[in-house]
């Protein structure tokens, strides 16, 4: 159905800035929080904001506690500049794949955990591929890997056990059980069998801050055991973790894939864990539902799904075609 004269009218006064920043403020949480995220004046967000109320005469946000959240109308215009942004991106790499140089721009989410394997194993032979094709691999939480997916700021994701919400696609999951890291001489590591939860709590403990998947596992076990899993240290850096147990008597959960240079160098030993949420925890490769990739973004992602562990895990073949077909494959 074609627009009216009316409505042509008002999608031209829509200021494609004061979009952005609104779209800033809520993925924020609140103007501060863009404010600081943008390195912009609050009062310019506020008043950009206010502006595109006015333009659309409907409020697009409301206050709650120290933060916002988006209105109905809000919600609309989120999704407006979520799928422009994919439709812009998307006839780019389009228009790049004519002249046969395959030029474009990919930006992937991952947890800190598979930084190794795609950093080492994937990017550098995609990229002796396709040169001219530029990568930007950005290191987050679960929570923020699903987020900038979901909001386009990243093309595709590697999560580690990631809460999926409507409007995300896991192409691909693999199960990537949590072990028990502890240096190669201590007691743990001579028990001939799966660790018990008991035998874990005996030892210090360094965890994963919140907001990360493996937080969430470990989070979940409390909960069904009742137990409590005091920390001696908590991190939000797997590194930091891995130092620590390599020079102490301490423990901790992580994937055995996260730390397979300390394993192979002898520094550290991951120890399986009897128990089911620990045994079953997966790791999924996620798009946003209904974005079409570019075919660069197409490539790398059939690239990923190649390489282990991801070749070695359940693929959606009818998502992935879906999602290659878009892409001109």
């Amino acid at each position: 159905m074609p627009m009216s004269i009316v409505q042509e009218q008002l999608f031209h006064q829509l200021n494609p800035r004061s979009i952005h920043y609104f779209s800033e403020a809520i993925a924020a949480g609140s103007i501060r929080s863009a404010s600081d995220r943008l390195d912009i004046e609050p009062s310019v967000i506020s008043r950009q904001i206010r502006q595109l109320e006015q333009c659309l005469g409907l409020a697009l946000m409301e206050r709650h506690g120290r933060g916002v959240r988006p209105t109905e109308a809000g919600e609309l215009l989120s999704d407006f500049h979520r799928e422009r942004q994919a439709s812009e991106q998307s006839l780019l790499g389009r228009l790049a794949a004519l002249d046969g140089l395959q030029r474009g721009q990919i930006k992937l989410s991952i947890s800190e955990g598979y930084n190794e394997i795609l950093a080492g194993n994937v990017m550098g032979s995609f990229s002796r591929r396709h040169p001219a094709v530029q990568i930007t691999l950005l290191l987050a939480s679960v929570n923020e890997v699903v987020r900038q997916v979901f909001e386009g700021q990243a093309h595709m994701g590697v999560a580690y056990s990631p809460r999926l919400i409507p409007g995300i696609h896991a192409v691909a999951s693999v199960c990537q059980p949590v072990r028990l890291l502890v240096r190669p001489d201590h007691p743990l590591a001579r028990k001939q069998r799966p660790l018990s939860l008991e035998d874990i709590l005996a030892w210090p403990l360094a965890l994963i801050d919140h907001g990360f998947g493996l937080r969430q596992l470990i989070d979940t076990v409390e909960v069904i055991e009742k137990c409590n899993f005091q920390a001696t240290l908590n991190s939000n850096s797997l590194a930091t973790l891995k130092h620590y147990v390599a020079n102490s008597d301490g423990v901790t959960f992580m994937a055995e894939v996260a730390a397979l240079g300390d394993i192979s160098q002898q520094r550290l030993v991951a120890l399986p864990i009897d128990h089911p949420v620990f045994m079953n925890a997966e790791t999924h490769v996620l798009v946003r539902s209904g974005r079409p990739l570019s075919p660069a973004a197409a490539q790398l992602l059939h690239h990923i799904l190649q390489t282990p562990p991801f070749s070695e895990g359940r693929i959606d073949t009818d998502g992935l075609s879906n999602i290659m077909s878009r892409a001109g494959h």
